[in-house]
């Protein structure tokens, strides 16, 4: 999803490497994710959002998620990630505090401990959906001191990783310090979610996942990932539900105009139960790609 300028509300997400995984292999990855579920992946986030996408959303029509790499550089502990335990999320919690299971294709990992070192029980994901491969690199970038959070009105902090803003007036000239945009995606209700149930990763089942991404060999990862969210499914004593994201399509395309607005129907933004991803009609395998290094720029 190319853009010519910014959006006046958006959801900006500064990313970097996580869990061993460097950020182009780790968007290579995700653009996989997104052509097994229909357009649809989940963006694995280190905190909650609380309401202000669902307010952002409902105000403006529709809400875009906008990634940029993160400007420091990655601590000891994150440098070491690729040595450190990792774990995969296999469930979310729905809005009345059930839990429910994530599609096997779904991947997302994280450290295992949070950096006070204490393990990491709870992780969070956005909710992306774009209809086209997901570019890398746009000529727009962004001005932490020209954004305002949506629930605070303070310009972002760096500690905030991910934040719903909004777009202030635009300054005579431009200032201070200024982040490139990678890549740009769609949020879908409910915007983002709260996993749970993480599941240790085996070093060697790690290792092999992550050289199937380095190799850009979607067939073995798509192989490996699947058998590791098996096994770690299986040793959960829930069953599975599928509920996440399963929006017929005429809803999901649905739209009205107001004013001369386009307005995506949010009506559903809190009913978390009518939602799923499954692979279109059965198609694990719906394209193929060449085996090649992903590169950034």
């Amino acid at each position: 999803m190319a853009l010519k300028h910014l959006p006046p509300t958006f959801c900006w997400s500064r990313i970097g490497p996580d869990a061993g995984v460097d950020l182009p292999t780790l968007i290579l990855r995700k653009e996989w994710e997104r052509r097994q579920g229909g357009g649809r992946f989940l963006w694995g986030i280190g905190q909650s959002l609380g309401s202000s996408a669902q307010v952002a959303a409902l105000r403006t029509g529709s809400l875009l998620a906008l990634f940029s790499p993160a400007a420091s550089r990655p601590r000891a502990a994150v440098k070491r990630a690729g040595r450190a335990d990792v774990v995969v999320w296999n469930a979310w919690i729905d809005a009345s505090g059930q839990v429910r299971q994530l599609p096997q294709h779904v991947f997302v990992t994280s450290s295992a401990t949070l950096p006070s070192g204490a393990a990491r029980e709870h992780h969070y994901a956005l909710v992306c959906v774009s209809p086209t491969e997901l570019s890398i690199g746009s000529s727009l970038r962004l001005h932490p001191e020209r954004l305002r959070s949506v629930n605070t009105g303070k310009a972002p902090s760096p500690s905030q990783g991910t934040v719903v803003v909004d777009c202030v007036e635009r300054a005579a000239q431009a200032g201070g310090k200024s982040h490139a945009l990678v890549f740009t995606a769609e949020l879908e209700a409910p915007y983002f979610v709260r996993l749970t149930q993480p599941t240790l990763v085996k070093a060697r089942d790690l290792a092999a996942i992550h050289e199937a991404s380095r190799m850009g060999d979607f067939e073995t990862w798509a192989t490996l990932t699947k058998r590791v969210r098996s096994e770690a499914c299986a040793q959960q004593s829930r069953g599975y539900t599928r509920d996440l994201f399963d929006v017929p399509p005429a809803e999901h395309t649905a739209s009205s105009r107001h004013g001369g607005a386009r307005m995506r129907h949010v009506s559903r933004a809190g009913d978390w139960t009518q939602l799923t991803m499954e692979l279109i009609h059965g198609d694990s395998h719906p394209f193929t790609r060449g085996r090649g290094r992903a590169t950034l720029f």
